[in-house]
């Protein structure tokens, strides 16, 4: 007699982060610029941008403005 297999619950997948109109913005006119190629929300670090040439950045949802705004002056 073979014993029963138990049925194996995965967890549910985590609910996705928000991206706020405003950032969603910002980000979308950064990446028309051409001053980044991507970004992400992390959950943990803020934004993981890319830009070209440079490694990937994480910066603070709080500092994101501020931050674009730098990178559009140096382009």
């Amino acid at each position: 007699m073979k014993a029963k297999r138990t049925k194996e619950v995965t967890a549910p997948a985590p609910a996705p982060l928000e991206i706020t109109a405003s950032d969603r913005e910002r980000l979308i006119a950064a990446y028309q610029a051409g001053v980044i190629t991507a970004w992400k929300r992390d959950a943990d670090r803020g934004y993981r941008l890319t830009i070209p040439g440079r490694p990937d950045d994480y910066v603070e949802v709080a500092k994101l403005t501020k931050y674009l705004e730098k990178l559009e002056g140096a382009a």
